[in-house]
């Protein structure tokens, strides 16, 4: 079965085209809209494997608070953060966590989501 990917972007086209990468390289890829909406889901679906993230979005929670939320009742849970511009300060990330600037090329993806596959 195909790990399952959650990929949280308020921009339609990037979440989009974030969702078709994921597919091809063989994961199975849901999108959400945002943090706020994202946070109910997780607590409903626990069968995500990975979340990806942007930073910035409407609402109350933006991407870094969506991680602090998972990653404080799921510590060990793989969160990739993206943004085009916020840049994180060396060490803020725990080990299962990465940061990808946007654009980023599929490549990056790629060995980024299979470097942290390979952690759990």
């Amino acid at each position: 079965m195909a790990s399952r990917v959650l990929i949280v972007e308020d921009d339609d086209v990037l979440r989009w085209l974030m969702t078709e990468a994921i597919t091809h390289l063989g994961y199975e890829a849901t999108g959400c809209i945002s943090a706020d909406a994202a946070l109910p889901k997780l607590q409903v679906d626990d069968s995500f494997d990975l979340v990806i993230t942007d930073v910035m979005m409407p609402g109350q929670c933006d991407g870094i608070g969506l991680a602090k939320a998972i990653w404080s009742t799921s510590p060990d849970f793989p969160i990739i953060i993206v943004s085009g511009n916020t840049v994180l300060p060396s060490g803020f990330l725990p080990a299962n966590g990465r940061f990808i600037a946007k654009p980023c090329t599929f490549e990056t993806l790629n060995q980024t989501m299979l470097e942290l596959f390979s952690l759990r």
